[in-house]
């Protein structure tokens, strides 16, 4: 079962092959103070998934429609509508929030370092910025090499996409060079579905028990605890 939801057009709305690669090693993290040098092969070149995570429970890990983070806050939820006070509803709820798998996007690019195909992993908030550089300068996409960064930590982290105008001044011989031997190329979509480890069942359940979730209340058989003693 695939976690990606969405593809180019249809994940750019939802947020506002020729050579072979070692999927493992085409997923590129975009730490703050990074900027890659990248050829945009097209506006397209994109994938939406859905992600749960709890910042210092479990990592972000891509799921699947029946998922049972989304289960697990489902239930959460519920029990929020009958909490005995405000105060118990609400915490419920922001339980749930948390547990609840959020949108993600994958962006395609090819890295002008090394001419390999990456693939780049941004919050909604991120891919909304990509999104309006692409269409801002779709004209561009083909003709100049671009510059994909992001500076800041937290909250106030941004991501930015922007042309490079000048190659002869901006890039390396290596660079142009990949540049060109891009022409006529299309980004191997395929590594959209291969650069992201979806976890197993009993995977999401260790993580629900980390986060202190009763499991038990999935109605899933052999969900005990004794069962699931990791």
């Amino acid at each position: 079962m695939s976690y990606i939801s969405k593809r180019g057009a249809d994940a750019a709305k939802s947020a506002t092959t020729e050579q072979q690669q070692d999927a493992s090693k085409a997923l590129v993290t975009l730490k703050s103070g990074t900027t890659l040098k990248v050829r945009v092969l097209s506006k397209h070149d994109s994938a939406e998934y859905f992600a749960a995570s709890v910042f210092k429970v479990f990592n972000t890990t891509p799921v699947a429609p029946d998922n049972l983070y989304q289960k697990a806050a489902n239930i959460l939820f519920e029990q929020a509508k009958k909490a005995k006070s405000d105060a118990e509803a609400e915490e419920l709820k922001t339980q749930a929030r948390q547990l609840k798998p959020k949108p993600r996007y994958l962006f395609g690019f090819i890295n002008l370092e090394n001419g390999e195909p990456i693939v780049v992993d941004l919050s909604k908030a991120q891919a909304q910025v990509v999104y309006q550089a692409l269409d801002k300068y779709e004209k561009k996409i083909g003709k100049v090499a671009f510059e994909l960064s992001k500076s800041g930590t937290g909250t106030s982290t941004v991501v930015s996409l922007s042309p490079i105008l000048d190659m002869d001044e901006d890039l390396t011989d290596t660079e142009r060079e990949n540049f060109a031997r891009a022409d006529g190329k299309e980004f191997p979509a395929e590594l959209f579905e291969k650069v992201l480890y979806m976890k197993t069942e009993a995977e999401q359940i260790e993580d629900l028990k980390a986060f202190g979730f009763d499991v038990s209340l999935l109605g899933l058989e052999g969900s005990s605890e004794s069962e699931y003693d990791f």
